[in-house]
């Protein structure tokens, strides 16, 4: 018998779990802790029935004893680990039933509740959650805006052109510099017929001399053959490390992460050209005022509009919990919890006919973590839903993720991951409300994740209270 069990990060790590759990069910030294067990519990069993003069509970123990026992250990089952991101599948053989079967029925819980909602709000790969994680069309708008060019000589080659050709066009022509400001394609815009002066020259970093068109010919072919390859397999590095083939990930869902927030439609191709001169040109408009030895007025607004782009967002805890901390705690309570199972075995074994209470709290731990994936996959619906109208407006107010829009469109996105960090603390409590079926349980785990953050207010309350003021009190080398 196959049991299909659904990884959502770790398929790997779940299958090399699972592996771990066959060698440690299997071994002698571990039958060898479970007859400890038995004889433990039985011993104390009839101990309380001589006492009590209960024989019939001696009887009830050895029974529950052999059912468990019997149905948790002894048969096997094959289970298939599906890593959801990844798209792989790994088969483990002869894993206990005990943990293979419920665990595989509580995965294929979560599963179903997920692709359920996903398929239910009709969701494109690029804003599924089971796919990428939350907010992905947010952080894949953010890395796009803050692209420029990765290899050396694609940042020689646009550094060239921009001081030869686009920057003199820009401070000769105030119009050129304002249809540049505005434009939803720089690259379209300055590689049209007559927008850049062909008597213009520039120099190579080689010293060969090109008339300014030639230049941007050659800008064009070296983009085209190696730095958007580049820059495609950097963006895949970065949004969805774990696929074996992230440039080609990147190149289908870029272009729906754009349509979807900014209402743009585009291929990756021009969407990497105009990125790269996003970045470029204003940090080559500051090295052209640098040069010049003058405060120009229009490199300054490029250099200002630069800052915003590429300036690191100060993104809070909760921002970094929604890209990075998220998946790493799921995995560890998965991780734990399936872990757990030959210890839970024994206190089943050693707690006879009182077992149920022992496998009920491991059957809810396990439907616990299995209920983050669905709600997740709600609440980032409702989070790319909310910001799609705000982005959409913000792209047709300025004419798409121009210059001038750039930076509002960056922290719209940050603050989006910085609100999702937060629903990040809430889905935990809440599956696990549900789980346990109680709201006293909610009461509980929501007190002890506000514990920390209310001790410290309250104690900063209290001091403030008395007039008692201290802050950025720095001391270093006393010496009594």
């Amino acid at each position: 018998m196959v049991m299909d069990y659904y990884a959502y990060w770790n398929g790997g790590q779940i299958r090399d779990l699972f592996e771990a759990l066959v060698s440690i069910c299997s071994g002698s030294s571990y039958e060898g802790l479970l007859k400890t067990a038995v004889l433990a519990g039985f011993l104390v069993t009839l101990t309380g029935a001589l006492l009590k003069w209960q024989g019939l509970a001696s009887k009830v123990y050895l029974f529950a004893t052999v059912l468990f026992y019997s149905v948790m250990l002894v048969p096997k089952v094959d289970v298939a680990v599906h890593d959801e991101r990844s798209a792989d599948v790994y088969v483990v053989s002869n894993v206990p039933f005990g943990v293979g079967f419920f665990a595989s029925a509580t995965s294929k819980i979560g599963h179903f509740l997920t692709e359920s909602f996903e398929t239910a709000f009709s969701l494109p790969d690029a804003e599924r959650f089971s796919k990428f994680g939350l907010v992905y069309p947010q952080r894949a708008l953010n890395s796009l805006l803050a692209a420029g060019p990765v290899t050396p000589e694609g940042r020689a080659l646009i550094d060239r052109v921009i001081a030869d050709c686009i920057g003199p066009e820009l401070l000769d022509h105030p119009d050129k510099a304002a249809e540049l400001s505005h434009s939803g394609d720089i690259w379209a815009t300055i590689s049209a017929d007559g927008w850049i002066n062909p008597a213009r020259s520039s120099v190579s970093s080689d010293g060969t001399v090109q008339r300014c068109d030639q230049a941007l010919q050659s800008l064009d072919q070296h983009l085209n053959t190696v730095e958007l390859d580049f820059l495609s397999k950097r963006l895949g590095t970065v949004l969805v490390p774990e696929r074996i083939d992230p440039a080609d990930v990147i190149r289908r869902t870029l272009p729906q992460s754009e349509a979807l927030l900014l209402g743009v439609s585009r291929s990756l191709e021009q969407s990497l050209k105009h990125s790269v001169m996003l970045t470029a040109l204003p940090r080559g408009m500051a090295s052209i005022a640098a040069q010049a030895g003058a405060p120009l007025d229009l490199a300054a607004k490029y250099s200002a509009s630069q800052a915003n782009l590429t300036s690191e967002i100060n993104y809070r805890t909760l921002a970094r919990l929604a890209e990075h901390s998220l998946p790493k705690i799921r995995n560890c309570v998965e991780f734990i919890v399936i872990a757990a199972f030959p210890l839970m075995l024994l206190l089943m074994v050693a707690a006879g006919s009182a077992a149920g209470a022992v496998f009920r709290s491991f059957f809810v731990l396990l439907i616990w973590f299995q209920l983050w994936a669905p709600l997740l996959s709600v609440a980032n619906y409702l989070m790319i839903s909310v910001d799609a109208n705000p982005m959409n407006r913000i792209a047709a107010e300025f004419g798409g993720s121009t210059l001038l829009a750039a930076g509002i469109i960056r922290e719209a996105g940050a603050t989006s991951q910085a609100i999702a960090g937060s629903i990040m603390l809430l889905i935990p409590v809440i599956a696990f409300a549900l789980a346990k079926g109680s709201d006293m349980a909610f009461v509980s785990m929501a007190t002890g994740l506000m514990a920390p953050a209310q001790g410290a207010s309250s104690g900063v309350s209290a001091q403030a209270a008395a007039g008692n003021f201290n802050a950025g009190n720095v001391s270093m080398g006393n010496t009594s």
